[in-house]
């Protein structure tokens, strides 16, 4: 394999990988007694998600009015309902958002493997206090491992190309 050849290999392996665990799901921007705002990273641009979720909200008693914004990626929702309630519902879109559309680009198991990196991904953020998640150790273990060999055998394109991929790991972040 050609050094360039390496590159591009990394390159798309880190951005496929960028893809799976970048979504930070629902974050509550703005709180107040009877009124919540959240932004969802992928509704930003997506009125086709906006109209999936509004088609498949549930009716829940209190709930005045729910609004989803596809140019800011914002949720608006107003509710007289207790708290949890709306939690419930946060969490079942997010639970919907993660199941895929019948022509969705990912067939059953393309779904059940992402689904099980998101996992993976939210326990090890969560199990290190909110400091490493899935994506970091990937960088971290294909930097040691491309010091490695560049240091031990003087393989300059392969530890290269492993720093490659640790830097094409980190560079979608926020």
């Amino acid at each position: 394999m050609s050094y360039l050849s390496g590159l591009a290999l990394g390159l798309s392996a880190g951005h496929q990988l960028n893809g799976l665990l970048g979504s930070q799901g629902f974050r509550l921007v703005h709180s107040l007694p009877g009124r919540r705002r959240y932004h969802h990273e992928e509704l930003c641009n997506n009125p086709r998600l906006a109209r999936r979720w509004e088609q498949q909200l549930p009716a829940i008693p209190g709930l005045i009015k729910v609004q989803f914004s596809p140019l800011s990626g914002s949720i608006l929702i107003e509710y007289t309902c207790t708290d949890d309630y709306i939690d419930l519902l946060v969490n079942f879109l997010e639970q919907l958002h993660r199941i895929p559309e019948p022509h969705d680009q990912y067939g059953r198991l393309g779904a059940d493997i992402r689904r099980t990196f998101h996992r993976l991904n939210r326990n090890i953020f969560k199990k290190t206090n909110r400091i490493l998640d899935l994506r970091t150790l990937l960088a971290v273990g294909f930097t040691v491992w491309g010091g490695l060999k560049m240091w031990t055998t003087g393989q300059r394109p392969s530890g290269s190309q492993m720093i490659w991929w640790a830097y094409a790991l980190l560079r979608g972040r926020d």
